[in-house]
């Protein structure tokens, strides 16, 4: 039984690694995140988490190629909501438990910021929403394991990276 639950252990360890992986074949232009919480004007979320928007694109470029000379499509992110439990005023601790946002495609390497005309305008080739959350398990553990409880940093890391692999695993090749 014990080699069964190791093997078990060893094949989710390389599944949960092989998604990363497979995904540094593919290559973008450029990435951009916006976190606009405007909808909610009580949002606190920057307060707590101000670097948010430069740890979705460092974990979005740590999975891809990013050349901005490349012939690749650029992505941009707008985070429109993080909350805990439906709650965009997080609490003292700024633990948070969702993550919203729209994720479109452009076909070329003009940034955002770079378009002043419509006619320079990369062609929109997508977009989607994407919402995430986490959740504890208040399962009971199998014998002989141990629950850890995550930690508010386990939770953020852990959103942020899951959301940047959503996001690279929807990329068209």
């Amino acid at each position: 039984m014990k080699l069964l639950w190791t093997t078990a252990l060893c094949t989710g360890m390389a599944l949960a690694f092989a998604g990363p992986l497979a995904a540094m074949d593919k290559t973008l232009s450029g990435v951009e995140v916006k976190a606009d919480l405007s909808a909610f004007e009580d949002s606190n979320v920057l307060e707590y988490w101000p670097t948010l928007e430069e740890d979705i694109t460092t974990a979005i470029a740590a999975q891809v190629t990013v050349d901005d000379a490349a012939k690749a499509p650029r992505i941009s992110v707008e985070i429109n909501k993080v909350a805990i439990d439906g709650d965009t005023v997080l609490p003292d601790s700024g633990e948070f438990n969702q993550l919203e946002g729209t994720v479109t495609t452009f076909a070329g390497i003009n940034s955002v910021d770079q378009v002043t005309k419509a006619d320079t305008q990369d062609a929109n080739i997508g977009s989607y929403a994407l919402r995430m959350t986490a959740v504890t398990g208040d399962q009971a553990a199998p014998e002989g394991w141990v629950i850890v409880a995550p930690s508010q940093d386990d939770f953020y890391n852990a959103l942020i990276t899951a959301y940047a692999t959503a996001i690279v695993e929807r990329i068209e090749e």
